[in-house]
């Protein structure tokens, strides 16, 4: 049996089968840390998924992004990570929102009067990130150990 890869932008997949996706990116590259993710249906507390660290004990409660993003919501959750990836860089974050409100307070300000920040919405977001943001959030980075292979070493095949 043969499997191709797919696309998984959001011009060709719905909103739930990129957040799948992206789920399972995530924590492939979280499991090369120690970690173990499991999936919440609904957002509990905030977070899409728990990360149950083997070594510490310690379960961290995760909202995954597409981008980085901050958002007033997420200010009642201090405990609350977000894990996310910039365009580009092949790099997982993942950072407590409350020091992701931090970093941006002291590193790009502009966000914190933006309309959409102070607006309705209340959240602001970006799919690359400046370099200074990206420089504070390096220590914060997630990088696939083996990110030159797919699955099954790059051969994509499966015997029956």
């Amino acid at each position: 049996m043969r499997f191709e890869r797919i696309s998984y932008s959001y011009e060709e997949k719905t909103g739930k089968q990129v957040e799948s996706y992206n789920f399972h990116k995530a924590a492939s590259v979280l499991a090369e840390y120690g970690f173990d993710c499991v999936r919440i249906t609904n957002d509990w507390r905030g977070a899409d998924f728990l990360a149950y660290h083997s070594e510490s004990g310690q379960t961290l409660e995760v909202q995954l992004k597409t981008c980085l993003v901050i958002s007033k919501k997420y200010l009642h959750y201090p405990d609350l990570y977000m894990c996310f990836t910039l365009d580009g860089t092949g790099n997982w974050y993942l950072v407590k929102h409350s020091l992701l409100m931090e970093i941006v307070e002291e590193k790009a300000p502009h966000w914190l009067t933006s309309k959409s920040w102070t607006g309705n919405r209340g959240e602001k977001f970006s799919y690359t990130g400046t370099q200074v943001i990206r420089d504070a959030l390096e220590e914060f980075a997630y990088l696939p150990k083996h990110e030159h292979l797919g699955f099954r070493e790059a051969k994509n095949n499966i015997s029956p």
